[in-house]
């Protein structure tokens, strides 16, 4: 089994190599005391039409998607549905808006006639996956359908490119295949600014099953690109199905971490199985795997056990898992590389924020969270990131 992988080594020596991987899974898992994690809520978002509001449920249907990312202590939200992009600081003050003028009104000024927000418009399509880089901030959009590419019409559809912005919301150009103003991508499953600014996109076919990891450095110039297709997986065999949930690179290591699902097609019930593979990049082999426990917490009220969410790695190696234990609560489990819980957390929720939760975790460890009402949108966020440099 091999995985499709072209690298060039990082800028000091830009030579090229290429390999097949040698797979491997052995399963780790340990547990550890649980314990409450303050949440801090920020500033809360109106849900509207207008600048500084966000329309999610607005017109009845859930056909939007929104995204938060934090740095630098500023807060950067997405609105794939509305056409829109904005930068609050952590008080809830809009500093930069970037709008669709199609789908948006324009922002009234006050009366001196100044407005008090950096304000830019730019034919945004479907704006999603948003993170932040040293000075501006990059989001995931969708291209006009005259300039997508289709290999066939079961194959993987080529028409998603990560747009650039200054912190001011200035256009500065996109990011493609070939670095900036490269050909379009793969649909966008996540971003990722590592330590060292490297930028790497992961994407996925989910016509073919196939997930593709690019990474440039941060004037978008390419390294590597890795494409890894679900029966290429370190727990495919024959009699199983295996998939890929999320694909990560890591902030700091030459390496991709996947969290996967297998379940035997033979048996009734389709039990799952949910693993954690790290791939090294620089040895292009797989390590141990970490074997993830179930969540059991909402089995009274119908639900299966469920595996969990995969976040993210953080800066001193710890794998953060999401798991649902009811409605309104949360456990967040940091895991070190062989699979031991070095920290576990609970999460409390509101009941007035159930339309709508997304979780981000930054490089250094901090959770932010951004919860939907009926009529708001809850900023929120757990400074893990101090409990973890506490266990140092």
């Amino acid at each position: 089994m091999e995985v499709g992988v072209w690298m060039v080594k990082p800028r000091e020596s830009m030579a090229f190599a290429s390999a097949g991987l040698v797979l491997i899974t052995v399963l780790v898992s340990c547990t550890a005391a649980e314990s409450g994690l303050k949440r801090h809520d920020l500033f809360t978002i109106p849900l509207g039409t207008l600048p500084g509001e966000l329309d999610w449920f607005y017109h009845g249907s859930a056909t939007g998607m929104a995204d938060i990312q934090t740095r630098d202590g500023l807060i950067y939200i997405s609105s794939s549905h509305r056409g829109k992009i904005m930068v609050f600081n952590s008080y809830g003050e809009l500093l930069t808006i970037v709008y669709d003028p199609s789908r948006n009104p324009v922002p009234a000024r006050s009366r001196g006639g100044e407005f008090n927000s950096s304000v830019s418009s730019w034919p945004l399509r479907s704006p999603q996956i948003i993170t932040a880089f040293n000075g501006g901030f990059l989001v995931g959009d969708r291209v006009e359908d005259k300039f997508r590419e289709e290999l066939d019409e079961r194959s993987t559809v080529f028409n998603r490119v990560v747009l650039r912005f200054d912190r001011e919301g200035n256009y500065l150009g996109h990011l493609g295949r070939e670095g900036f103003g490269g050909s379009p991508f793969p649909d966008i499953f996540a971003i990722d600014i590592r330590h060292d600014d490297v930028i790497v996109v992961t994407c996925r076919s989910i016509v073919s099953g196939t997930w593709f990891s690019y990474w440039y450095t941060e004037d978008g110039y390419p390294i590597a690109m890795v494409q890894i297709k679900n029966n290429q997986l370190p727990d495919f065999v024959d009699g199983k199905d295996v998939s890929i949930q999320a694909l990560r690179p890591d902030p700091r290591e030459w390496s991709l971490h996947l969290k996967t699902d297998a379940y035997d097609k033979t048996e009734s019930g389709r039990e799952l199985k949910a693993s954690l593979h790290t791939l090294d990049l620089s040895t292009l082999e797989y390590a141990e795997s970490i074997s993830l426990p179930y969540a059991e917490g909402l089995t009274d009220m119908g639900y299966p056990p469920s595996p969990p969410e995969y976040l993210g790695t953080v800066l001193n190696g710890s794998h953060a898992m999401l798991y649902p234990e009811s409605l309104n609560t949360y456990r967040i489990s940091m895991m070190d590389a062989r699979g031991r819980v070095t920290h576990s957390g609970r999460l409390e929720m509101d009941d007035d924020s159930k339309l709508y939760r997304r979780f981000k975790i930054q490089n250094n460890g901090l959770l932010t969270g951004m919860f939907f009402g009926d009529s708001r949108a809850t900023i929120s966020w757990w400074r893990l990131d101090e409990i973890l440099n506490k266990k140092r």
